[in-house]
C-alpha cells in the first residue's frame, strides 16, 4: 500500500471524463498512471455516478497497492447510516476492500454536527474501509475542529495563481503544521489563467522555455508544496504537465509568483456557510474568465 508520502505530486483528476467514450479516456488515465500519477480522486456527484462506474475497468487494471484512491461523501448525509452507504456504494461499484483517503466533500454536504460525522468517518478507518481521512472546502476554524478530534491526513481546497484565500485565511500554514497534505482542484483555472496572459507568466516562461501552465504546476508544487489535482486526457497536455515538475527556478522567481495579486479575486466575498451572502468557496476559481 502507498503511503501518503509516495503519492506523485500531481494528482489525476475525474472531473468531466468523457463516460460516453470512456474507453478513449481511458488510455489517457492509463498512460497517466504508467507515467507515475497515483492519486486518483473519484466523485460520485459527477453524472449522477456514471463516471465512478465507467472507471471501473480502469480500476481493475490497475495494481491496487500501487494506486491511491481518494473518494468523497457527498450531499446530502441525513442520518449517520448515510455515511457508510456512500462509502459502501463506492466499494461495491470499484470491488475495492478499502479506500486510501475518504473525506467530506464539504461541510455543507451533512446535516450532522460535523465532529459527529467525523467521528463515524474514523469508524470506518478503524474497520479497515479506509486509511486515511480528508476535508475539503471548509474554512480554517473547521478544519481545526475536526483534526483536534480526528487526525485528518488532507485537505483539498481550490489554489493556483489568482485564488490565493486557503494561504491568506492560515490554511496553507497549517496544513504544513499538521502534516496535511494540501490537494488542490482548479490549480489552471482550466487554461483560464494562461489565457489572460500576465506579464509575470509570460516573462518567466520564456526565460525558462515552458508554458505558462508548467510555470504555475511548477511553482505550486516546489514552493508551495501542495499537489495540485489536473484531469487531462490529452497524451500531449500530460507530457506537459509531467514536465512541469522536473525543473527548478530561481528563488526569485518563485517569490515574483508568491507576491503576484489578483485584485478581482482578492475581492470576493466568500459565503463558507452556504448563506448565500456571498460566492461559495468551490465556485471561487470559476468567477472570471
Amino acid at each position: 500500500m502507498l503511503n501518503k508520502n509516495e503519492i506523485f505530486p500531481i494528482g489525476i483528476g475525474t472531473w468531466k471524463i468523457d463516460y460516453e467514450n470512456i474507453e478513449n479516456d481511458m488510455k489517457s488515465l492509463m498512460y497517466s498512471y504508467e507515467k507515475g500519477q497515483n492519486y486518483l480522486s473519484l466523485y460520485m456527484m459527477y453524472n449522477g455516478g456514471a463516471v465512478v462506474r465507467n472507471l471501473k475497468p480502469f480500476v481493475d487494471g490497475l495494481d491496487r497497492e500501487k494506486i491511491f484512491i481518494n473518494v468523497n461523501i457527498e450531499p446530502t448525509i441525513e442520518k449517520i447510516e448515510d455515511i457508510e452507504k456512500q462509502l459502501n456504494e463506492y466499494l461495491e461499484i470499484l470491488n475495492l476492500k478499502y479506500v486510501d483517503n475518504l473525506q467530506l466533500h464539504t461541510p455543507k454536504a451533512t446535516k450532522l454536527p460535523l465532529i459527529d460525522t467525523y467521528k463515524e468517518m474514523q469508524r470506518l478507518v478503524n474497520i479497515g474501509k479506509a486509511r486515511y481521512l480528508g476535508i475539503s472546502n471548509c474554512n480554517l476554524e473547521q478544519i481545526k475542529v475536526v483534526n483536534e478530534t480526528v487526525k485528518i491526513d488532507f485537505f483539498e481546497g481550490v489554489y493556483n495563481l489568482e485564488c490565493k484565500i486557503n494561504e491568506d485565511i492560515g490554511i496553507l500554514e497549517y496544513c504544513k503544521e499538521n502534516d496535511i497534505t494540501f490537494v488542490a482542484y482548479q490549480a489552471l483555472r482550466r487554461n483560464r489563467t494562461a489565457k489572460r496572459n500576465y506579464l509575470e507568466l509570460l516573462e518567466l516562461s520564456k526565460k525558462y522555455n515552458k508554458t505558462q501552465n508548467q510555470i504555475i504546476l511548477n511553482w505550486i508544487v516546489k514552493e508551495k508544496n501542495i499537489k495540485p489535482l489536473i484531469k487531462s486526457t490529452n497524451i500531449e497536455r500530460i507530457n506537459e504537465n509531467l514536465e512541469a515538475v522536473t525543473f527548478e527556478m530561481e528563488r526569485e522567481d518563485y517569490q515574483k509568483l508568491n507576491n503576484f495579486r489578483s485584485q478581482e479575486f482578492d475581492n470576493i466575498k466568500i459565503d463558507w456557510y452556504y448563506t448565500g451572502n456571498g460566492v461559495t468557496i468551490d465556485q471561487l476559481a470559476n468567477q472570471f474568465e
